[in-house]
């Protein structure tokens, strides 16, 4: 049977403020990805118009690939066909989001 470490435990707690939490979860990659994704989604309907963004949303923005979910095959195809033209509009509006390809799920 192991002994129990004398102190191991007697550390005081490392706390953090929720300011400092949220700071660093903004910071984390992993979020800041959906973030712009999220930013985005809001300002989707200005680039696709209505119809378009009621069956496709952004998914995810990640080192310059912008991931779309389109809700069925049909709409996949239809989003194929207008890639570039959906590109050039978000370079042209939103061009700090560097994006440079665009992948339809």
């Amino acid at each position: 049977m192991r002994k129990r470490q004398k102190g191991k435990y007697a550390k005081p707690f490392p706390y953090m403020t929720l300011a400092d939490a949220l700071e660093n979860a903004v910071r984390s990659p992993k979020l800041r990805r959906y973030l712009k994704a999220a930013e985005l989604q809001n300002k989707w309907v200005e680039v696709v118009g209505e119809t378009v963004a009621k069956h496709a949303s952004p998914q995810t923005l990640e080192r310059g690939l912008l991931t779309v979910k389109a809700d069925s095959s049909v709409w996949r195809q239809q989003l194929t066909m207008v890639k570039p033209k959906i590109l050039e509009e978000l370079k042209k509006k939103y061009g700090r989001y560097k994006i440079k390809e665009m992948r339809i799920r």
